[in-house]
């Protein structure tokens, strides 16, 4: 199955963390649209998308605050524990792993936020890109 990996210079998240993406972009607060719709263009012409080190730090504190919300709501920060029992649920892993499921976000969340601290540090893009 197809999905979304996210990668910073030398970082490289866990395999498809990044399938929850659109979700978890859409979903972060103080986060302006222009910002979101900037990033999300890149997949209009391709298979990935980059964010510019300037708006990767923008993206670090709602980052921060959307993962506390989640875990929160969770109840524990263990995004595989979370995936594994929402597929016991019975509800299609498919729309789990693209964004409807708790643990598929974020596990993208804590993937995206390295990225971006990553990216804050070293200046280079973070790149998410279609598997």
């Amino acid at each position: 199955m197809s999905g979304l990996n996210i990668s910073c210079g030398d970082f490289h998240a866990g395999d498809k963390a990044g399938t929850a993406f659109e979700r978890v972009l859409s979903e972060l607060p103080d986060v302006p649209q222009d910002i979101k719709q900037n990033i999300l263009s890149g997949f209009d012409h391709g298979d990935h998308t980059l964010i510019q080190a300037s708006d990767a730090a923008q993206l670090i504190p709602p980052l921060r605050l959307y993962k506390d919300q989640l875990i929160a709501e969770i109840g524990h920060a263990n995004w595989h524990q979370e995936m594994d029992r929402e597929e016991r649920t019975g509800v299609c892993s498919i729309k789990l792993k693209w964004g409807e499921g708790r643990g598929s976000r974020l596990y993208c969340t804590t993937s995206l936020l390295t990225a971006c601290e990553h990216s804050a540090l070293t200046q280079n893009p973070v790149l998410v890109c279609l598997d």
